[in-house]
């Protein structure tokens, strides 16, 4: 209803970039938090209006990145300042989020490298932004692949390590990617089932990420119930 909300404010103001901004962070954890697990099918549709709202927030140079090919992104992304870092981190991240969930289309995978490419901007940018975002993300692409195609569990987990680390193992949802992701990749379930136990038991507090950490501990319990498929 907020993102309603918000979407209504934004036909009244339609050049606003806080209310973009907003809508782009707003649909792509709405997504990853509420419908990737429920509803897959759903969730690629609102990935994909966290991407365009966060694309409408960057100069056209930016803007224009679905479109290029990766070469031209690549050479686009070294312009791009610490002002451009929310809107890329977004469109990145429903971007990638929609990929994630349209795995049976070879057009999808392809726009994969752009992802990445746009995380690494944003990693080196500002490392710990939204909770060492960017990271998160290249940790977890590093672990899903397998090595013969580019997978390297060892960086995933030093990833993992230095995000983890940013925020004092107080953002709840970078242990579960661990243990959903780098445990399952190395097939360790005693890591697995002791990072998910840590996020049931945690009493950690952090203000910001009050409703994500919740649903992390909803993610956990589901994890563990599955320990035997992973």
């Amino acid at each position: 209803s907020q993102l309603k909300l918000l979407e209504g404010m934004l036909q009244n103001d339609p050049g606003n970039p806080r209310l973009k901004r907003l809508l782009a962070e707003g649909f792509a954890a709405y997504s990853f938090l509420f419908l990737e697990d429920a509803e897959p099918a759903r969730a690629k549709g609102t990935y994909l209006r966290a991407r365009g709202y966060g694309l409408e927030t960057l100069p056209p140079g930016l803007a224009a990145l679905p479109s290029m090919p990766l070469d031209a992104a690549a050479s686009a992304l070294e312009n791009a300042g610490p002002d451009d870092v929310p809107g890329l981190f977004w469109a990145g991240y429903g971007w990638g989020g929609w990929i994630n969930q349209s795995k049976d289309s070879p057009e999808a995978v392809a726009d994969l490298p752009k992802v990445v490419a746009i995380m690494e901007r944003v990693a080196a940018l500002s490392p710990g932004y939204y909770f060492s975002g960017a990271e998160l993300f290249l940790a977890t692409y590093d672990a899903a692949r397998p090595r013969m195609l580019g997978g390297n569990p060892e960086k995933a987990k030093a990833r993992f390590d230095t995000a983890m680390q940013a925020n004092e193992d107080r953002f709840l949802i970078a242990k579960v990617l661990c243990a959903q992701y780098y445990a399952v990749a190395i097939q360790d379930a005693e890591l697995f089932k002791r990072l998910l136990n840590e996020v049931l038991e945690s009493t950690a507090e952090l203000p910001k990420a009050r409703l994500a950490n919740a649903v992390a501990k909803q993610k956990a319990r589901r994890l563990l119930e599955k320990i035997d498929e992973f």
